[in-house]
Parts: C-alpha cells; sequence; structure tokens
C-alpha cells in the first residue's frame, strides 16, 4: 500500500514548541521509514527537508521498493522549499512536479491510502484537514511526539493515536494497508 509520510520540516522549531528533544522526532521518522520499507509498503513525500527526507532516506537505506515525490513548482512556499525539493528528489523512484505547494496537499491524500504523522506543524495540520474533502484516509499519529489535533479537526477526519511506530505498522497490517 501507499502511505504518506508527513511531519514537520522543521524539526527544531516545532520540537521546542511542544518542549521535547528534536532527535525523538528525527529518529522516529528514521524508524517509520525503515519499517515501512521492511513493511513493504510504498512511501509518499514531500522532499522539502526535516521528517519526510529523514523517513525517505531511512527507507531507501533499508531497501524500500518504491518513493514518489511531489515536487511542488510553483506558489507560495517557505523560503529555500522549491530549491530543497528538487534538490532531495534524487531520494524518489518517480516523481509529480505539476502541481503547486498548495495543490500538494490535496494530491499527497489522492495518492496515500493511509498517512503516518510522526509531529505536528502547520503544514501536517493542512495535509491532515484535506482528508476531509479529498479522501476520508485514515491518519495515524504519533502520540509522544506531538499535542492533539485540535477536535475540531478530530471530528471530521480519521485520526488514529498510537504510542509507537509499532504500532502504527501492525495497524496497517491489520487494516489490509
Amino acid at each position: 500500500m501507499r502511505i504518506a509520510i508527513i511531519g514537520p520540516s522543521n524539526i527544531d522549531k516545532v520540537a521546542l514548541a511542544v518542549g521535547i528533544a528534536p532527535d525523538r522526532i528525527r529518529e522516529a521518522a528514521a524508524e517509520a521509514g525503515r519499517m515501512l520499507a521492511v513493511s513493504g509498503h510504498e512511501l509518499i513525500v514531500v522532499p522539502d527537508q526535516g521528517v519526510p527526507v529523514i523517513a525517505a532516506g531511512a527507507y531507501r537505506e533499508a531497501g524500500g521498493k518504491n518513493i514518489s515525490g511531489l515536487i511542488p513548482t510553483s506558489g507560495h512556499s517557505a523560503k529555500g522549499s522549491t530549491t530543497r525539493v528538487q534538490r532531495n528528489k534524487i531520494l524518489c523512484d518517480d516523481s509529480r512536479d505539476d502541481l503547486t505547494w498548495c495543490e500538494q496537499h490535496s494530491r499527497l491524500v489522492e495518492l496515500a491510502d493511509a498517512m503516518v504523522c510522526v509531529g505536528l506543524s502547520c503544514g501536517t495540520i493542512c495535509e491532515i484537514a484535506w482528508t476531509k474533502w479529498t479522501r476520508k484516509i485514515p491518519v495515524y499519529i504519533l502520540r509522544s511526539l506531538s499535542t492533539r489535533v485540535p477536535p475540531e479537526i478530530e471530528a471530521e477526519t480519521d485520526l488514529r493515536y498510537r504510542d509507537s511506530i509499532g504500532e502504527i505498522i501492525a495497524d496497517l497490517g491489520k487494516a489490509g494497508f
């Protein structure tokens, strides 16, 4: 199955905001990438920086079979993001660059069967919210690395909080993913 990995691109800033060590997010992103590879899932990322890039690198090192990248080429983004996704698309087996930064949220949801969220940020909240309108896919959130998503968003999406990457991988297997 195709699993989108989402999480903060600016790990240090987000970790500081919630009072956790940035390395906890980095380690969890790498673990998610490795475990998704070993489980035979395909990975979908926006290879800007942070969680998606760390997960993609670990996925590749663990022998993952396919990484699809979304490479926005226009629209508003954080300074340097367009350059980074162009540079990091080398991590991907295939990529799509026919979209803007705003469109990447809905495209990610269109392509994925489920999402794994390793830490929250503005971008991850957007990606989660798009599951309401694009496809109501499950979003697995690693509980220890973030605060809760606002209840207004929880009410309209399929969020599944878990305590470990191992639990998430097990749930993906049980769900037929």
